[in-house]
């Protein structure tokens, strides 16, 4: 909800900035009689174009949720590649195309206006950002909730909640009965409501929140919002009636988009092994005469439906890594050689699953696939690990591009809580965005092992 309105606000000032550069650099470097949008119609189009395709896919919209240093990284690869591809697609166009002094203008500017609004807000950011009121509607028991808005909405302020009182510490101030809600969220200056799944909801209360939403405050479901914001389903807080009366989950209902998916998988396999195939040679060669044992990791991993199959990858480890059974790889992996820590890295060990995908084991988008061994672990220790196995593992997904690697059972769940997302509100589009999002995260590499 929020996220996805900011986003759109900072991909329109990017596209303000850009359009800004494109009218700089005409006025001058372009003869007068000649206009930068009417006679170089072209260029303009593939420059914003281009420029905002790479901005989107490095992410560089990770605007205050990153070191500056690693955002200005991502501004400078996305205006190089964007200047590349737009000025390479305007070469086929003769009266289109900019000159050399009109592109390193060009490149110059937009790189200062896009970069420069990203420092104005690292800069200035806390004196815009108004502080946000929550009032909870139920009892947080554990202080999940608490956590849950703080991770996604740092600069919230839960100033209490109406229920029960006498909860202990963790639920935070008791402000009074839900049937009371509307004249303390006035009282207190509440900007946004949030119902738990035990708030205690009749008529009355209903009646209560809707003035209160209709008044200008905000009524949401802490999990649908954080559903919105945070872009994963909070496994603290799900239950088995929302999952079963809630939007989603509908991929293995709607055998069109089944089979949709399936052909795109093999579409996108084929095209993918023609620039694939010398990459992999090398990698192949490197491997096998940097260590002994086989090329080719085999490995049985868990499925769909949880049935086995054979998972493939260049081998990364020494030949005897797991010689005493599977274990999280850690950080600093002595296991791992020097090459195979490279191409973890860039995720190269994973494009002998191709094959993988051909034959249907897998699918180019879905939650990746695990040892038995740490399926059968995780299954009693965290609610609904079940699910991610009611699609195809895939190649890359949603968790992989918004998580760092995991190795340990607290990051399995948080990952599983994106699995669950992506699940949930599988579609095309979806996978697509996925893609442009793998492609940054092999250009930015993060946490990988």
């Amino acid at each position: 909800m929020i996220s996805v309105y900011r986003k759109a606000l900072l991909q329109a000032i990017d596209i303000f900035c850009l359009l800004l550069a494109l009218f700089v650099t005409g006025q001058n470097t372009i003869e007068p009689s000649l206009s930068v949008f009417h006679d170089y119609t072209g260029a303009s189009l593939f420059t914003v174009f281009f420029y905002m395709l790479f901005f989107y896919i490095l992410d560089a919209y990770r605007v205050g949720q990153e070191d500056f240093r690693e955002t200005a990284g991502r501004v400078v690869l996305a205006c190089v590649l964007g200047i590349i591809s737009s000025s390479t697609a305007s070469y086929s166009f003769e009266h289109w195309r900019f000159d050399r002094e009109t592109l390193v203008a060009l490149f110059t500017f937009t790189f200062c206006f896009n970069l420069g609004w990203r420092c104005l807000y690292y800069r200035n950011a806390d004196r815009f950002m108004h502080p946000l009121r929550a009032l909870l509607v139920g009892v947080d028991h554990n202080g999940k909730v608490h956590s849950l808005l703080s991770e996604g909405l740092p600069k919230a302020n839960i100033i209490g909640y109406v229920g029960e009182p006498g909860q202990g510490p963790q639920a935070g101030p008791c402000l009074g009965a839900p049937f009371n809600v509307l004249d303390i969220a006035k009282a207190r200056e509440v900007t946004m409501i949030v119902l738990l799944p035990n708030a205690p909801i009749n008529d009355d209360i209903a009646h209560e929140l809707l003035e209160a939403k209709l008044y200008g405050r905000m009524v949401v479901d802490i999990r649908t919002f954080y559903e919105h914001v945070a872009q994963r389903l909070p496994l603290s807080q799900i239950n088995d009636e929302w999952l079963l009366q809630t939007e989603g989950f509908s991929l293995n209902t709607h055998d069109s988009l089944r089979r949709l998916k399936r052909a795109l998988d093999v579409l996108i396999s084929f095209v993918l092994l023609v620039p694939a195939a010398p990459i992999m040679l090398i990698t192949a060669i490197i491997v096998r005469l940097e260590s002994l044992g086989p090329v080719i990791y085999r490995q049985a991993r868990v499925g769909l439906y949880e049935k086995e199959f054979t998972v493939y990858k260049f081998r990364s480890m020494c030949s005897d890594a797991e010689k005493n059974g599977a274990v999280w790889a850690g950080a600093n992996d002595s296991r791992v050689t020097r090459f195979g820590r490279f191409i973890r890295k860039v995720r190269m060990d994973e494009l002998p699953q191709i094959w993988n995908i051909i034959k249907g084991d897998m699918s180019f988008i879905g939650p990746r696939p695990e040892h038995m061994a740490f399926v059968r672990k995780l299954k009693q220790s965290i609610p609904y690990y079940s699910l991610r196995h009611a699609v195809k593992p895939g190649l890359t997904g949603w968790a992989q591009v918004c998580y760092p690697y995991g190795a340990s059972e607290e990051d399995a769940r948080r990952k599983l809580e994106y699995d669950l997302y992506y699940i949930k509100n599988m579609s095309i589009l979806l996978d697509v965005q996925i893609i442009f999002k793998t492609v940054g995260v092999v250009l930015f590499p993060r946490g990988a092992r």
